[in-house]
């Protein structure tokens, strides 16, 4: 396991610009000073943004990790309509523009995990199966993901009047910071953001049926590479056993099941954050280590 550091020296934080179709989208960068060994390309959730990752960044960097993370069409600090998603395919190109860009930037030989927490993992398993996306990527990180949560809650007949859905009306998530956290300031921080999306339109959770439809019905195998669902022992928003399902029956024996010791939902905010981001750099540097073998 690498030796965690504190506090981290030399790390670069960069906020680049990319110009989408309709829109401007900024990717954020934690990149140290010295050789990038590995990077992580983070897929925030619904409510969150980049600035979530103030703590997460600079530690993912001190372990020689480029961390990536783009603030998604309408969230943070990109362009976009707020409180709206537009449709799954502008979705899912926003991020292969997105990491194309990384790819380019870091180069053939850096290995590169994808890294996806809650509806975050519903957007990567999207993407995932997307023909179109062809960027290569050398491990895949489920955290606390809300996977096939549509699915699973839903009738057909509901399904399908979700999916007709064009209504503007927003739609409360009741997301709670107490789920989140049990740590005050960070529960400070998630209840004052002022860029935190806490609702959704209704035509937007639509759109999220739609991309949970690519990857459910999905028929296209995925790329042999590694993959883990990690989690605390219990979850107040996700039912990690449905998700845990869907992540078997996509990753097979490819993917492995990990879990820290908490039961609040964003593993980012507690005691276990250092840990993970360990593991996930561990987990990422091996797949270098295991190409080169």
């Amino acid at each position: 396991m690498i030796e965690t550091k504190r506090p981290p020296q030399n790390i670069r934080r960069e906020i680049a610009g990319l110009p989408v179709d309709g829109a401007e989208l900024a990717l954020h960068l934690w990149r140290p000073r010295g050789p990038v060994k590995g990077a992580v390309f983070y897929f925030h959730g619904l409510q969150s943004h980049a600035g979530w990752l103030w703590e997460v960044g600079p530690q993912f960097a001190d372990n020689d990790i480029a961390f990536y993370v783009l603030d998604r069409r309408g969230s943070g600090i990109s362009g976009g309509d707020r409180q709206d998603l537009p449709d799954a395919d502008t979705v899912l190109r926003d991020y292969i523009t997105a990491l194309e860009h990384v790819r380019a930037a870091i180069g053939d030989e850096v290995p590169l995990s994808l890294f996806g927490h809650c509806l975050g993992g519903s957007f990567m398993a999207a993407l995932m199966h997307h023909p179109d996306f062809t960027t290569r990527y050398d491990a895949a990180i489920f955290c606390s993901a809300w996977l096939g949560k549509l699915h699973a809650t839903l009738d057909d007949d509901q399904r399908h009047a979700l999916a007709t859905e064009s209504g503007t009306e927003l739609w409360d998530a009741g997301l709670r910071s107490e789920d989140f956290t049990d740590e005050l300031r960070h529960r400070h921080f998630i209840d004052n953001d002022d860029l935190a999306a806490r609702a959704l339109t209704r035509r937007s959770r639509g759109v999220l049926l739609a991309l949970e439809s690519l990857y459910m019905g999905s028929e296209r195998p995925l790329p042999p590479v590694p993959a883990a669902y990690v989690s605390g022992v219990g979850d107040p928003i996700v039912d990690l056993d449905d998700a845990r399902a869907t992540f078997r029956r996509m990753t097979g024996s490819h993917g492995a099941l990990i879990q820290f010791a908490t039961d609040k939902h964003y593993l980012f905010y507690t005691d276990v954050r250092a840990r993970l981001v360990d593991w996930a750099s561990t987990f990422t540097l091996l797949q270098g280590l295991n190409r080169d073998a």
